[in-house]
């Protein structure tokens, strides 16, 4: 499925690009400097463009830059899965019992998921390139692999550092949250250091500042041999690491035990008033999770807005037809116009990003035997499912809110006037995506655990880029309405109270077929 998703992400860009870059040298040059303009604005979240009047170039910046993240994300998934996931569903002590050794097992799994992710980039390159043909500008096949080295090389190092997390806690959501929060540092870590904050030498721990020091593509560019040996190194090393671990600590708990004190049995109630309240106790459970995403969209969004005034002056002010066009069909008229198109689609897919990763935690409940355990307490099935739902949505209030309220201190500090009417709607309405994307979730979890996670990615993940990409390229409006976002619409500006209560439906749909498959299937299958 990963494999599927990149791929069609690779091919549109590259068609994309042979569509609106043009084909003569003049042509070209003037969509290099417009792209660049926009590109500059960018940096905290794609690498710094170079010769955008190439097709390596363009895909090097608006498309490479992107799939890292992505395959970094499948990676961090799989690596908690391998180091902790199998062991919660009780194969691990199976195939131990085989006479089978740890070492082995660890090997196993790193292997295959090696080839797994190769497999998965050779397909992604190919495709591409196949895109970059029909624009006629193939890429030279030699660089092309080296790039690939690199991605998969990043991949590899993602995978074995979630891996080693996996062995110092004792649940596979525990593992994902931890490395979910360190690999996002690491990335912002990168992006600080290309939007100008000094960082010094500690740049160099990022894997996203290694991998981007490779540029094949480009002219004059390179495999960079420093950084390429230290992602190669990092990856082994870790992996020895993960080898090490998982051979001293005993199966079931994790690598460091502290020493259990000498406490006294009392049989009371617990005094958190939260634990006793449906769904809320869900979120007190995950509040240190829940609080993390929240200072970290915080500061994302805090960094955005102070942005704004130079990134309209710089883009608004210039010639070029393409800004002014994509400006035009993106809504954007003033600064407020900026920060509602710009900062609340990030928004969007950061906390479908979010809820994506609540879902995984579902299917883990399943196959781990934690499900199995609340419905003994006893709970009904449609309780859980309930609960878990108004529980994600409960959780992305609290991120939203806590966001919104540092676009709005930071645009006030900045000058710029947000309409506070329409601004408090805008956050508010980020909700039913939310409902939304967990309503699809469970339904998938439900019927089919295992698939729910890369379903539901890959729907955030092509959803956002065709609502990106439609006023970029003035693709026709129904590539727009594929994705959920579209129907969120631009509140900032216009009501859509139609779109709105289709996120709705979609959200309570998603219900109902959660809750009804979920009564009919057996638990841990």
């Amino acid at each position: 499925m990963i494999a599927l998703v990149v791929a069609a992400g690779g091919l549109i860009n590259a068609v994309g690009f042979a569509q609106i870059a043009g084909d003569s040298p003049a042509a070209r040059a003037v969509f290099a400097q417009q792209m660049e303009l926009l590109a500059r604005q960018l940096t905290f979240l794609l690498p710094a463009p170079a010769q955008l009047d190439t097709m390596a170039g363009y895909l090097t910046w608006r498309w490479f830059g992107t799939v890292w993240i992505i395959y970094a994300f499948w990676a961090l998934i799989a690596g908690t899965g391998a180091g902790r996931g199998d062991e919660e569903r009780g194969l691990v002590e199976l195939w131990l019992s085989t006479g089978a050794s740890r070492l082995r097992l660890i090997a196993a799994r790193v292997a295959g998921f090696a080839i797994v992710a190769a497999v998965s980039i050779a397909v992604m390159l190919a495709v591409t390139d196949v895109g970059a043909a029909i624009g006629q500008e193939p890429l030279p096949l030699g660089p092309l692999a080296l790039e690939g080295l690199a991605m998969w090389l990043l991949t590899l190092f993602v995978f074995a550092f979630a891996l080693v997390v996996a062995q110092l806690v004792t649940t596979r959501r525990s593992a994902a949250g931890i490395a979910g929060v360190v690999v996002l540092a690491l990335f912002m870590l990168n992006a600080a250091a290309r939007s100008g904050v000094g960082v010094g030498a500690i740049r160099w721990l990022s894997p996203f500042y290694l991998v981007e020091r490779s540029t094949p593509l480009l002219r004059g560019g390179s495999l960079d041999g420093a950084a390429t040996a230290a992602l190669a190194v990092g990856s082994l090393v870790l992996v020895g690491l993960a080898v090490v671990a998982f051979i001293r600590r005993d199966i079931g708990g994790p690598l460091f035990r502290v020493a259990p004190g000498i406490t006294r049995v009392e049989w009371r109630p617990a005094g958190d008033p939260l634990l006793r309240t449906p769904a809320l106790a869900i979120v007190d459970q995950q509040r240190v999770w829940i609080v993390a995403w929240a200072l970290g969209l915080a500061v994302l969004a805090g960094f955005l807005t102070s942005t704004t005034k130079v990134t309209v002056d710089a883009l608004g002010n210039s010639d070029i037809p393409l800004l002014r066009a994509y400006f035009e069909r993106a809504g954007i008229n003033a600064y407020a116009d900026f920060v509602g198109v710009i900062w609340f689609s990030t928004l969007l897919l950061l906390v479908s990003l979010f809820v994506v990763v609540q879902v995984n935690g579902w299917a883990a409940d399943d196959a781990e035997g934690r499900l199995e355990m609340i419905l003994s307490a006893p709970v009904s099935r449609g309780r859980v499912v309930v609960e878990r739902i108004a529980a994600v949505v409960v959780a992305c209030a609290v991120v939203v809110a806590v966001s919104s309220v540092a676009v709005y201190l930071t645009a006030a500090s900045s000058g710029i006037s947000l309409p506070r009417g329409r601004f408090v709607f805008a956050s508010a309405a980020v909700l039913p995506v939310v409902y939304a994307f967990a309503g699809i979730g469970h339904a998938f979890v439900g019927w089919r655990p295992r698939v729910a996670v890369v379903v539901l990615g890959a729907l955030a993940v092509v959803g956002y880029f065709a609502q990106q990409f439609t006023p970029l390229f003035a693709w026709p409006d129904w590539v727009n309405d594929i994705s959920l976002y579209a129907l969120y619409g631009t509140p900032m500006s216009k009501d859509d109270w139609g779109g709105i209560a289709t996120l709705i439906a979609i959200g309570t749909g998603g219900t109902a077929i959660a809750l009804f498959v979920m009564r009919r299937r057996d638990v841990g299958r």
